[in-house]
């Protein structure tokens, strides 16, 4: 990763810590995290004062119940259905992101032209996704799609058969896992195809970086190390997404300012 760190930095070289000094560096405002999951990221921004306020939005109705609740004061989650229009009014954020969830979408333009709309003219947005590159093939995100009758054995050692059908046959979001079914594949980009796909939906990209380049090969023996051994792994991850910006592409990029 190639973004110096502030020290009060809580996040590290990873696509959190490229997000909060992207917004660290600028007025706080209003943040959008679209693919919030349990609401970790727009916690830290508002507990950090990166934002003022922050709203995060999911797919995921069993997370959102569980978590909308225990979220701080000034940041709020909120269940929102797919392929439908964000309930927000025009040019309401200053920011936005969309951390490692625009490669789970099918239809990516919808998603980009709405925060394209809430997003404030000169309003951010930080995109990160898996990227394209030597080691993409051993993405463990794909091993239900390559291999599902391998990876069904694999989920029912530790789960029921009713929570697999319904994580990942009959999942009541439209999802497959955590990808929606119409994707059907956990998409990786390189920097140009990141590049046009956001500035076809008019947005002008700004800032490229990314970390890592072994992380694919060191997570697997990390899942399979005994506990004592994992502190090791995640040392040697955390020197290989400082050192390299390969495995995750970073983006930033920015609603024109007469947009």
């Amino acid at each position: 990763m190639n973004t110096r760190l502030c020290k009060e930095n809580p996040c590290g070289f990873t696509r959190h810590g490229f997000l909060w000094e992207a917004l660290h560096r600028q007025p706080s405002g209003q943040h959008l995290d679209y693919g919030a999951y349990d609401g970790s990221v727009i916690r830290i921004l508002v507990e950090t004062g990166c934002a003022v306020s922050a709203v995060g939005v999911e797919v995921n109705r069993k997370i959102v119940e569980e978590n909308e609740g225990l979220m701080p004061p000034k940041a709020s989650l909120q269940l929102i259905e797919r392929n439908q229009p964000l309930p927000f009014n025009n040019s309401r954020f200053s920011s936005a992101s969309l951390l490692d969830v625009i490669e789970h979408i099918a239809d990516q333009q919808l998603v980009l032209n709405e925060l394209y709309r809430v997003l404030q003219p000169g309003g951010r947005l930080i995109v990160t996704v898996p990227g394209k590159h030597l080691f993409s093939f051993l993405d463990t995100g794909n091993f239900k799609f390559r291999f599902p009758r391998i990876h069904r054995a694999l989920y029912l050692i530790r789960h029921t058969a009713e929570e697999y059908d319904l994580r990942y046959l009959d999942n009541p979001d439209g999802l497959i896992g955590d990808i929606e079914r119409e994707k059907g594949w956990h998409q990786h980009f390189s920097r140009r195809e990141l590049q046009e796909l956001l500035e076809g939906c008019g947005f002008q990209v700004c800032v490229f970086d990314g970390s890592g380049f072994f992380t694919r090969l060191i997570l697997p023996f990390r899942l399979v190390s005994p506990a004592f051994l994992r502190p090791l792994w995640n040392r040697l991850l955390a020197l290989d997404a400082r050192l390299f910006a390969r495995t995750n592409v970073f983006c930033l990029a920015e609603k024109p300012a007469e947009g």
